[in-house]
């Protein structure tokens, strides 16, 4: 699936302001979110930039005709486990045993998943006056999330935040009007996730000024269908435009949304790990 996307930054005391105008031109009323993102990044460092080009054959690569490389150096990428949450979830660490606190996803009949797996690719470079991203998400069903990341990739925890907001759907543009918080305080030497959230109160905006991000995002199936895609891109700058004037949408840098792990040449590893 790709994503079609566009961006807005909003202050905090135009809020509820903006909140209202979206739910009229939605016709329907916000609906809450809160969600928990948990960041993973695989175990391995990536390669050096540029360290496949010398793994010729020797004599292979003599005499003949140049040969294209079959193997395709991929790139290592940042991936999340995103947590569907509600008030009631958090403020909860001393409710239950300590030998019985871990994560999961169980899900019973009738109910719907709250723990799902997510990779967004790096935007292209395309020029739609949209950005376009390759995304999937993955529900999971049961089981410790944290432990099937940890195996699957195999991945290490690097840290987690909180997203609150509001969506609103249009026709097929998904509105997200969210700011993202966190828990003050360095947890730099934590390897797990919590298994509670903390205290609702207890968590600041990442942004100090309490800004909100305006997102709108159209889901195109069938990328190669060149009618379904301009039909998406049309409806996401319609939509752009009955938004002038209030809020300004625009594309991102694609490298402020990169969610490739960068190579580190080994000095600097070491010189992080002493720290």
């Amino acid at each position: 699936m790709h994503e079609l996307l566009l961006y807005g930054q909003l202050p905090a005391p135009r809020h509820e302001q903006v909140l209202k105008i979206l739910a009229g031109y939605a016709a329907m009323q916000p609906r809450r979110v809160l969600e928990r993102h948990i960041l993973y990044k695989p175990t391995r460092e990536p390669e050096e930039p540029g360290a496949h080009l010398g793994r010729g054959g020797g004599s292979q690569t003599v005499g003949g005709k140049p040969v294209k490389q079959q193997g395709t150096v991929k790139s290592l990428f940042y991936t999340r486990l995103v947590q569907k949450l509600d008030e009631g979830d958090f403020g909860r660490a001393d409710e239950q045993p300590a030998d019985s606190k871990r994560l999961s996803a169980d899900v019973g009949s009738g109910e719907e998943p709250t723990w799902s797996f997510e990779f967004q690719d790096m935007p292209d470079t395309g020029d739609r006056g949209v950005s376009v991203r390759l995304a999937s998400s993955t529900d999971l069903l049961s089981g410790d999330p944290h432990a099937w990341m940890v195996a699957m990739g195999p991945h290490q925890f690097v840290s987690e935040y909180y997203v609150e907001g509001h969506r609103f759907v249009h026709g097929n543009v998904v509105v997200f009007l969210h700011r993202i918080l966190h828990e003050p305080g360095v947890r730099s030497l934590e390897t797990t996730p919590k298994v509670d959230p903390p205290e609702f109160a207890a968590l600041k905006p990442f942004d100090p000024s309490g800004a909100y991000i305006l997102e709108a995002k159209v889901r195109v199936q069938d990328y190669n269908n060149q009618t379904v895609l301009e039909e998406g891109v049309n409806e996401l700058k319609s939509f752009q435009k009955q938004m002038k004037g209030c809020v300004e949408l625009d594309i991102p840098d694609r490298l402020s949304l990169d969610t490739r792990v960068r190579y580190r040449p080994p000095h600097l590893r070491a010189a992080q790990a002493v720290r």
